[in-house]
């Protein structure tokens, strides 16, 4: 491996102190030497660090095989072989569909109203204090009970299965990753053997008792696409809000600018979705092949964050600033090719409502004094847990 391929890169690393999770990753691309680096961190793998590279490696599935997502392979990969995620085209279609029956804009419909009123219900119990821990109090609140409500499970349940799906995308070492997936399994066996044969319509319900090539899931995929769609649910959307409120907190020029037009809200949110993706997923080489002037080995890992996409500046001019009106926006948030994330609708019906209700009840608002973010890297890289005030 020549020296100059090699940089010391660590994806489960904190973000340094005074840095941003973006900034970091821009730094990132401008002190490598290449686009596509070794690190020797997490069983050694490769890392794309240029927007074109990383929509390749997602999407091209005949050279970069999505059966290992995670690194390290032999322990968040081998864990996490899920489905449909881990199935390569045209054997994860049929998967595929039951998700996207579920989650589509039909579907979905009867769901609206629902984070219409927990939205408001959340923000007005902690209007009148003038304050909120904003993780705690709304971001892990509201899209995980709407998800929750759509898979029906007790909410009880909620802090067990939370920190679950973050042991697979931010471990602490409290869990490992195959104790992670047995846990997940053992809570999923005896709701998925309660919903067989039954007429519930909730999505787990529906998804157990779909059909895939003309023939009923087994048990090991009823589970395994069960838990794929419970660590979905319970973690991106969380750190999309809180990325967004923390950036709302800071630009007092463009939160009143909405607030004075909410008409503005749809581009802003597309403007959020391409600003700040958090995603870094990974692909399993098929064969021996030549790539952007290295050797890659079957079976070798190649990281490609959706976040590079967005700031590289041949997609989208400054792409650090937040800008209203831009004329492109190139991002790949929610994923790229077969895998792209089935519960994008989802995620921007409860942005866009959050933004409206949000800013039409506490108009003005900004992080406690003193306080300064903090980010958490990992496969969903996190804003630290922060609170805003506002005047009562």
């Amino acid at each position: 491996m020549p020296a100059d391929r090699v940089f010391d890169f660590d994806i489960y690393r904190d973000v340094p102190e005074g840095s941003t999770l973006h900034h970091s990753w821009r730094a990132l691309m401008d002190q490598v030497a290449y686009p596509v680096m070794w690190t020797p961190h997490n069983g050694g793998h490769w890392v794309v660090l240029r927007g074109d590279i990383s929509d390749v490696v997602m999407s091209d599935s005949e050279r970069f095989s999505n059966h290992t997502v995670l690194v390290p392979k032999e322990t968040a990969g081998e864990a996490y072989r899920l489905i449909p995620l881990s199935l390569d085209p045209p054997a994860h279609q049929p998967f595929r569909k039951l998700l996207n029956d579920n989650l589509g804009p039909k579907p979905l419909k009867p769901v609206e109203s629902k984070i219409v009123d927990l939205t408001v219900s959340l923000i007005e119990g902690f209007r009148p204090n003038g304050q909120c821990d904003f993780m705690h109090e709304f971001a892990e609140k509201l899209p995980v009970q709407i998800f929750m409500q759509i898979v029906d499970l007790p909410i009880e349940d909620l802090p067990k299965l939370k920190h679950l799906a973050d042991q697979f995308t931010r471990p602490d070492g409290s869990l490992t990753y195959p104790e992670v997936a047995q846990l997940f399994r053992d809570y999923l066996m005896p709701v998925i053997a309660e919903r067989r044969g039954g007429t519930g319509e909730d999505m787990i319900s529906r998804m157990v008792n779909g059909q895939v090539g003309g023939r009923e899931l087994t048990d090991v995929e009823a589970q395994n696409i069960c838990m794929q769609v419970l660590v979905g649910g319970l973690d991106t959307v969380v750190n999309l809000l809180s990325f967004t409120l923390s950036w709302l907190a800071q630009d007092h020029d463009l939160r009143r600018a909405l607030v004075a037009d909410p008409a503005l809200i749809d581009d802003a949110l597309m403007e959020f979705l391409r600003r700040f993706p958090v995603v870094s997923s990974s692909r399993e080489v098929r064969d021996d092949i030549e790539f952007e002037g290295v050797h890659l080995k079957s079976g070798d890992m190649v990281m490609a964050p959706t976040i590079v996409v967005t700031l590289d500046e041949a997609n989208n001019d400054d792409p650090l600033d937040f800008r209203l009106g831009r004329k492109a926006r190139k991002h790949s948030t929610f994923g790229r090719g077969s895998h792209t994330c089935p519960g994008a609708h989802l995620a921007r019906m409860e942005m866009k409502i959050v933004l409206r209700e949000w800013l039409a009840r506490i108009p003005e608002f900004r992080l406690a004094e003193g306080a300064e973010l903090r980010f958490t890297n990992g496969i969903v890289g996190s804003v630290k847990p922060f609170i805003l005030e506002w005047d009562v």
